[in-house]
């Protein structure tokens, strides 16, 4: 009788597996092919993305991982513009077919896109099947490879291949924008990074010291007194009792907001040769809550000859050796980031004391050929 009972029970069990296989196989659970559909290239939510990777045909990549303490960060726990990744996120799930590329342009398109397309891997958490709504085996699963090409004629769509979909290339757009996706999946780092160097509001400043490499009489610093009141101190530390206090006013505002223009790609050798022989400038600045930024400044090589307006002289002294729009700088003493500045952002922030003292005498304009 017992073993009856173990019978039935086996045959049961079997039953209902080739039942859940059956019913599996007809909900196609275990498939992997794509149906061609407008929205073959969107992510059905953008809540689900937990990691997307952007590679382009020059060696350029980006991982960008949610992280859900931090947000959306780079594969080093670097932070990404909230704008940039929500941008991207809405592009992935918004995009649509336009239309499928003509049969005389195939083999011409996917070349193109196999020699300068932009590689896109989209993972999500995915269930290996769901049955009766119940999902089974949930994890990080990539759901998407595509790759996107050129811009069409027209400026308004990509030509785009989504991977088991090889033999239609398409044309995908963004309905209700005007131009092409492409720009939005760059594989530049620095593209999804803050550019935000300094973010220190003046009344937030407790010390300000300011290091002139090149003229060590030129350096000073700067202690907060109160809420309405600083007090400035030359290179000896003696104290300053007049100066103009408009422009130390306006030199602490400008810690407010710095942005960085570039992050530079010069060869090791030469940023190694700048660190040991460009530094002008060291700034280290200090919060209310003691927290310290210190920014080191370095010229950067001038590429033009430069000469005087009367005697067509070329000039040799040291400031025009430098280039005069533009300086590198490094950030809390790492060297592994040499930053771009513009003098035109950073104007106020590198000026000697002499500038919080006098009028300030602008320099003899001058050409260069």
């Amino acid at each position: 009788m017992k073993k009856k009972y173990i019978i039935l029970l086996i045959c049961s069990v079997v039953a209902v597996a080739a039942c859940v296989v059956l019913i599996l196989y007809k909900s196609n659970a275990f498939s992997n092919k794509i149906e061609f559909s407008e929205k073959m290239f969107a992510t059905q939510d953008s809540a689900k993305v937990t990691k997307v990777f952007i590679a382009d045909m020059n060696g350029n990549s980006v991982l960008l991982q949610r992280n859900e303490k931090n947000g959306w960060q780079l594969d080093d726990g670097t932070a990404i513009v909230p704008e940039m990744i929500s941008s991207l996120l809405s592009t992935m799930m918004n995009m649509r077919v336009s239309q499928t590329v003509q049969q005389t342009q195939i083999e011409n398109i996917t070349r193109v896109i196999a020699v300068s397309g932009i590689k896109v891997e989209v993972y999500e958490n995915q269930p290996k099947f769901t049955l009766f709504k119940h999902p089974f085996f949930v994890k990080e699963r990539k759901v998407k490879t595509y790759y996107l090409g050129p811009a069409t004629q027209d400026n308004m769509g990509n030509y785009a291949i989504l991977e088991g979909m090889e033999e239609k290339p398409c044309i995908i757009h963004l309905p209700g924008f005007r131009g092409f996706v492409s720009p939005r999946f760059s594989a530049l780092r620095t593209d999804w990074i803050s550019h935000q160097l300094l973010s220190t509001k003046p009344t937030r400043i407790q010390s300000l010291v300011v290091r002139d490499c090149e003229n060590e009489a030129e350096s000073f610093s700067i202690q907060k007194v109160d809420e309405l009141h600083y007090d400035l101190f030359d290179a000896n530390q003696n104290k300053i009792p007049v100066y103009d206090t408009t422009r130390l006013l306006n030199l602490l505002a400008e810690f407010r907001d710095k942005k960085f223009e570039s992050i530079s790609q010069i060869s090791s050798e030469e940023k190694d040769k700048v660190l040991k022989n460009n530094l002008f400038k060291s700034i280290t600045l200090t919060d209310i809550n003691g927290k310290t930024v210190k920014l080191d400044c370095y010229h950067m090589d001038s590429e033009y000859d430069y000469y005087d307006n009367e005697s067509g002289d070329k000039l040799t002294d040291i400031e025009y050796l430098y280039n005069r729009d533009r300086f590198y700088a490094t950030l809390n003493g790492d060297p592994s980031t040499l930053y771009c500045l513009q003098y035109f952002g950073f104007d106020r922030i590198v000026q000697p004391l002499s500038y919080l003292l006098e009028r300030y005498q602008p320099k003899t304009e001058i050409s260069n050929k």
